[in-house]
């Protein structure tokens, strides 16, 4: 039985004769964020918009909404199952390009995103998966049952597994891992999977083989963020420091070669305990920083798999689609890929703890500017990370022109206006000059942050960057030392327990505003627990409100989609709920090559 969640600025034009440059390239070389304040209810210079109607906070029922009263509810493992008549083909090595490489093995750890997730996947394995759309499934143990009216998950794991030193893999292990992701071995929560805290009462681990995981609250999240990436299994006893070193997992590729900063080389698994799996006889990753060089290594065959957004070149995207009409790659739109950018605004120091501030920023940004800018024609709107579309999203009817600094033409410049009388009645009559953290790399993220400086100066506020790796920004960013950030994160779930969970309770591990609001958090509990989903919009509409209109706890701008493109010979190819996190995605073991 499956367990189911119910629940582009243009590229300022590539030259072609750039591309066509790169291209050669290739061809001859190949891929080579004062104490926290209190928010409190401020008149908004415009009207304040009402997203949804009130929701009663008390959960009408508890449970998973596929099984609302479960007791013994077994979800069995899936098989990989071809397409019938296709036969899946042993043997061959699937070359990959991404962005950045991995600063460790620590798959749990691992954050910001240039492709990181995508790295180790294939090293490791995870209590549960997900390969395609919101299918989650065993993946190490045999079945899962909820009992005591779902707070608890009765795992029934498999027998003989290995990690890739030799030891076999049981329930102390598992249960070790989990408590690593929620920080409770060396006190470092996983910035992702470690959400669960908020769910997880306790672990037993009554044999070798049977984990029992006991919940506060029946909760259809968990068994979602355990089958992301980020929830990787390792031996009991691992520590940090091994992770630095090689590792540690059980997963169906391991490495055989590694060339830090420059490429990865994985090769099959034999003692993989997935029957028959996997196929391939390896894979070869390799760093190619530049987006237009990703590209031209996809158009020459020299990487099979490369996704593309709003900020890929429109020149690109066309030969992109001439392929595919020419039938020799596949296209699929990938789920939460799309950044969702917003200006962060570091709430607990000055200046930014000032309401009267945070509204001129949100007030003075122009939406279909940013938009255009970033994206072209091809942005879409969004206010807490799901976009119109999702099931969680405010209709775009619902946002411009109603949500404060989502305005239009006269509306804009009435909000500019309103923005400048801000500045000066949070105290600053001359303006005010602030500090902004920014990436040395990333030129679509540069000119995010130059239209966002470009903007904020039109209300007399005078952003200066700071500038640092990607590394020492994400620092910076996760200890709130920062005044504004304009940032893209990316969600793992379709889920809006992740998004209130991870980025706005009090102490969330994304936190990374200093945001603390006791209404978001009851909110939040009432949300968890509710199964009803349209009780459960309603409650996420509330949270919504708060943080956005009410305490501007950010200043969201527009997002968009991505799409996955492979060449045809790459088959077993699968799409999950996150095209970064999802454990299946990324695993591997089902992928095999026609020819």
């Amino acid at each position: 039985m499956e367990y189911h969640d119910v629940y582009k600025r243009i590229w300022r034009a590539v030259p072609l004769l750039a591309i066509s440059v790169l291209l050669t390239l290739v061809l001859a070389c190949g891929p080579g964020e004062e104490p926290t304040p209190t928010p409190t209810a401020v008149a908004f210079p415009t009207a304040t918009a009402t997203l949804a109607p009130a929701a009663s906070p008390t959960p009408t029922r508890l449970g998973p909404a596929a099984t609302p009263t479960p007791t013994s509810v077994a979800v069995v493992a899936a098989s990989p199952t071809p397409t019938p008549g296709i036969q899946p083909k042993k043997g061959g090595v699937v070359k990959l390009v991404y962005g950045a490489y991995p600063p460790s093995y620590d798959q749990q750890f691992l954050t910001v995103q240039l492709a990181y997730g995508s790295w180790l996947p294939r090293l490791y394995n995870n209590l549960l998966a997900n390969y395609e759309g919101n299918k989650v499934e065993c993946e190490i143990c045999s079945s899962w049952v909820l009992e005591d009216g779902g707070k608890a998950m009765v795992f029934n794991l498999l027998p003989g597994i290995k990690f890739h030193n030799g030891k076999e893999m049981t329930s102390a292990d598992v249960a070790f891992s989990l408590k690593m992701i929620m920080g409770q071995i060396d006190g470092l929560q996983s910035p992702r999977s470690g959400v669960i805290n908020q769910y997880v009462q306790s672990i037993e681990t009554p044999s070798k083989t049977q984990l029992v995981v006991r919940l506060l609250r029946p909760s259809e999240f968990v068994p979602t963020i355990l089958s992301i990436t980020t929830s990787a299994i390792y031996p009991e006893g691992t520590t940090r420091d091994d992770l630095a070193k090689k590792p540690m997992g059980s997963g169906p590729f391991v490495l055989a070669k590694a060339v830090p900063g420059a490429n990865m080389i994985f090769e099959r698994n034999s003692s993989y305990f997935k029957p028959g799996l996997p196929y391939l006889d390896g894979m070869e990753v390799t760093v190619l920083a530049d987006a237009t060089a990703q590209a031209a290594a996809f158009l020459t065959h020299k990487t099979e798999y490369l996704s593309a957004d709003g900020e890929t070149a429109l020149q690109i995207v066309s030969q992109y689609n001439k392929l595919v009409a020419e039938n020799k790659i596949k296209t699929v739109t990938v789920p939460r890929v799309a950044p969702m950018p917003a200006v962060y605004l570091g709430l607990s120091k000055p200046p930014m703890n000032n309401l009267k501030l945070r509204q001129a920023v949100n007030l003075a940004l122009d939406r279909s500017d940013i938009g255009q800018v970033r994206y072209g024609t091809k942005y879409v709107e969004h206010l807490l990370f799901f976009n119109p579309s999702d099931f969680y999203g405010t209709p775009k009817g619902q946002i411009w022109d109603i949500v404060p600094g989502w305005g239009t033409g006269a509306k804009k410049l009435q909000e500019v206006e309103q923005a400048k009388q801000l500045v000066k009645d949070a105290g600053y009559p001359d303006g005010i000059d602030v500090l902004a953290l920014g990436r040395t790399t990333g030129w679509n993220q540069q000119i995010y942050a130059e239209e966002v400086q470009r903007q904020l100066a039109k209300v007399n506020i005078r952003v200066k960057f700071e500038l640092y790796d990607i590394t020492t920004e994400a620092s910076r960013f996760a200890a709130a030392n920062y005044q504004l950030h304009p940032y893209n994160y990316k969600m793992t779930t379709n889920d809006p327990d992740e998004v209130v969970a991870q980025y706005w309770i009090t102490g969330g591990p994304r936190n990374d505003f200093a945001y603390s609001n006791p209404e978001v958090d009851r909110l939040f509990k009432a949300m968890s627990s509710e199964s009803d989903p349209a009780k459960r919009k309603a409650l996420f509409f509330q949270i919504q409100d708060i943080i956005v209109i009410k305490d501007v706890g950010l200043a969201p701008t527009p997002s968009t989609y991505a799409e996955a493109y492979w060449w045809n010979r790459l088959q077993g190819f699968t799409v999950g709920f996150s095209g970064d996190f999802s454990s299946g995605f990324w695993r591997g073991d089902r992928l095999w090559l026609q020819d």
